[in-house]
């Protein structure tokens, strides 16, 4: 899988899609009776969609998914060795796409293989659905993703529950573990906040320039952040994370809502604290003249917004428009409104709960969690609303982290996330 250098492009007419059809190729090799026995929907360039018919319970549909592309390798000559090769290396599968997310492409599938060839049928309808653009916003096309749940939709198709990417178990204190469950995620919500001008020669640049008051525009929204604010699912993350926390910081994630205060303040100093408590404002991109000694006739600011539930796309945008000077307007590029978060007290949260403690005792801690990431699941908001961001990895310091150079993941962690989820296909 590694080897094939499935790297999404914002441009889909960049894309190399014989790597995907590679990868294809390899999926029919090892994975037979996937392809014999599930229903098979190709969906845009790449997507594939299976679909098991149950035998018949009355309960709702299950749906695993993942993506298939990755992103690219960026600087070659920091990657100390070949990024497709897929090579083992001190026990470590090592490439582009081990971390994110072919580990649980591989665990998914592998999952369902290994049962169907023991020759499990399961009582509920299975689908599996792996996407080829996460990493990316396609500016030609319609995301792969968006493709995906459309697909579900025409058919009238409701799941009951939905597993992707996002938390992952991991090594504490005494012999611990901790398994971080994403119940909900924060959206990527892209505005750009521009002016336009006559533009002119720089000797002469009268009361001010488009680019400076995009400038004020950007002080002026920087200086009044979305005020902080305890979502359900904020609190019962910070008080099932308590127990991790050192003395001092404990007792205020077990009560946030009785040490408000002294919360704010450790938001304060806590980049990730903050972002869990609102809606978040990065300002990345600007453009404006190309010469130094001409007056730009148009100046701009893109900006990156996670957008925290309770809020809204338009209700961000009028947020930040009392804050333009005059001429400076703003415009929505890309985004949506954040899905409703899960309960950890579903069906499918309590019966991971039971699965990790099979296969790993009573020392797990169970901690759902607002990814501060997005991922393809916000697509699926009309077909289910429990979807639980889970691989059942066991993350530790061996792991070249995702989108990093010499990206990599210890041999190891396959295989426990493949039996997690052969348990959870013959217990849901």
């Amino acid at each position: 899988m590694i080897r094939c250098a499935t790297v999404s492009n914002s441009d889909v007419n960049k894309v190399d899609w014989q790597e995907f059809e590679k990868l294809h190729a390899l999926f029919e090799k090892f994975y037979p009776h996937i392809y014999q026995l599930m229903e098979l929907d190709k969906v845009g360039q790449a997507g594939l969609q299976f679909h098991l018919k149950g035998t018949g319970s009355g309960k709702q549909p299950l749906l695993l998914m993942s993506h298939q592309d990755v992103v690219e390798i960026g600087d070659r000559s920091q990657w100390k060795f070949d990024p497709f090769s897929g090579d083992i290396i001190d026990g470590c599968v090592c490439g582009r796409g081990t971390t994110d997310c072919k580990h649980l492409l591989l665990s998914e599938l592998e999952a369902v293989e290994n049962l169907l060839a023991q020759g499990w049928r399961p009582d509920y309808d299975l689908y599996l659905s792996l996407g080829y653009a996460e990493e990316v916003y396609l500016e030609n096309d319609t995301d792969a993703a968006q493709r995906l749940a459309e697909n579900l939709e025409k058919k009238g198709i409701r799941i009951g529950t939905i597993f992707d990417e996002g938390g992952f178990i991991q090594p504490e204190k005494d012999g611990w573990l901790s398994a971080r469950i994403g119940l909900g995620e924060k959206t990527a919500v892209n505005y750009e906040i521009y002016k336009d001008s006559p533009g002119g020669h720089s000797s002469k640049p009268g009361a001010g320039t488009a680019l400076g008051a995009v400038a004020k525009a950007i002080v002026n929204i920087e200086t009044h952040p979305f005020p902080y604010r305890l979502t359900p699912l904020a609190k019962d993350q910070l008080i099932a994370s308590a127990p991790l926390q050192p003395e001092g910081i404990k007792e205020i994630y077990a009560d946030p809502e009785g040490r408000w205060e002294d919360l704010c303040a450790l938001a304060k100093q806590n980049p990730a604290l903050d972002a869990l408590l609102h809606t978040t404002i990065a300002f990345t991109m600007a453009s404006a003249s190309t010469q130094p000694n001409v007056l730009p006739s148009h100046a701009a600011a893109g900006f990156s917004v996670r957008v925290l539930q309770g809020d809204i796309v338009e209700s961000v945008q009028k947020y930040f428009t009392q804050f333009l000077p005059e001429g400076v307007k703003i415009k929505h590029i890309s985004g949506l409104t954040p899905t409703p978060t899960s309960t950890p007290d579903s069906h499918a949260f309590r019966l991971t709960e039971k699965i990790l403690h099979e296969m790993y005792g009573e020392k797990v801690l169970m901690i759902p969690v607002l990814m501060l990431g997005a991922t393809d699941t916000r697509y699926y908001r009309n077909v289910s609303q429990d979807v639980l961001r889970f691989s059942a990895h066991k993350k530790d310091a061996r792991w070249g982290e995702a989108h990093q150079v010499n990206e990599k993941i210890p041999m190891d962690a396959l295989r426990p996330s493949v039996e997690f989820f052969e348990k959870l296909l013959k217990l849901y």
